[in-house]
């Protein structure tokens, strides 16, 4: 596992996969509790990823019971010392919206993320100037401070790094709004502009656009991402959606991220290809 994805993601992946050891060894939870040598509400805990055991014996003696073999007991029992402590962004939970927490550790571990955006630009592709003047722009309509902008801002920068520095894969599809909706002032809208088209650049990013004018399918019911996983974190798919209020859910129900992957697949089946990416960039720098 990756030195660099978070902590809860690591609690999560572990918790799926004693889930599915559990329930392959045909026990409960109270059965497994006893081999483990605690109470059923602890080892449920762990499954859900909430939190760890608090001695590694624990673990072992469960591991035991499911008769795992030493390598794969070894990596378990490594990622269950990964997950220890807290996240980089633990500590600005409390000035980002609900389900942020969830969020973030889901994309931390995320080898590829897929995105959606019908109405502001991608967090992921954001500038710093003008993350800032999107979240100052709804301080008197949420009713936040000037910490809670700050922290957003910093969290969001920082979010940035699992692209630029740990080369996670990002297919970022947008609609034209999304690119001419006003933040800030037209010149920060066209340093905006050249940022995307500078990380349209990298290896492992491809941005399409939707042009307006464009008779095709656009999922205006909000802003979605698709986490997928590197195989050895046996995680399925994930999708991040966003609500009106800001609130982020997550689900990785199978049937729900079949259907937003099918949406996905015709938004970019309806958007220029990501070669004509810069020119188009380059015209809505002119019009701005």
């Amino acid at each position: 596992m990756a030195a660099n994805v978070g902590k809860t993601f690591l609690r999560i992946v572990l918790g799926q996969e004693l889930t599915r050891l559990r329930e392959q060894a045909g026990l409960t939870l109270a059965q497994a509790a006893k081999d483990a040598g605690c109470v059923a509400s602890t080892v449920h805990n762990v499954e859900s990823g909430t939190t760890g055991f608090r001695r590694i014996e624990q673990l072992s003696a469960l591991l035991a019971a499911y008769k795992l073999s030493k390598a794969d007991a070894a990596m378990l029992m490594d990622w269950h010392r990964q997950a220890k402590g807290d996240d980089w962004w633990t500590t600005s939970v409390s000035h980002l919206p609900s389900g942020m927490n969830l969020y973030l550790a889901m994309e931390s571990g995320a080898s590829d993320a897929k995105w959606w955006c019908h109405g502001v630009i991608n967090g992921l592709v954001q500038t710093p100037d003008y993350a800032h003047e999107l979240i100052r722009s709804a301080k008197v309509a949420n009713d936040t401070t000037e910490e809670f902008i700050e922290q957003a801002v910093d969290v969001r920068i920082k979010r940035q790094k699992r692209i630029t520095e740990e080369g996670m894969e990002l297919t970022c599809i947008m609609d034209e709004a999304a690119l001419t909706n006003v933040v800030g002032s037209s010149e920060l809208m066209r340093q905006q502009h050249r940022a995307i088209a500078e990380m349209n650049e990298l290896p492992n990013v491809t941005i399409q656009i939707i042009p307006k004018r464009a008779p095709t399918y656009r999922a205006v019911g909000g802003d979605f991402g698709i986490f997928s996983f590197d195989p050895v974190q046996r995680l399925e798919p994930a999708v991040a959606s966003a609500t009106v209020d800001g609130t982020m859910r997550v689900s990785s129900k199978s049937r729900q991220t079949k259907q937003f992957q099918r949406r996905f697949e015709v938004l970019a089946r309806g958007a220029l290809p990501p070669y004509e990416t810069p020119k188009f960039l380059e015209q809505l720098s002119r019009e701005v």
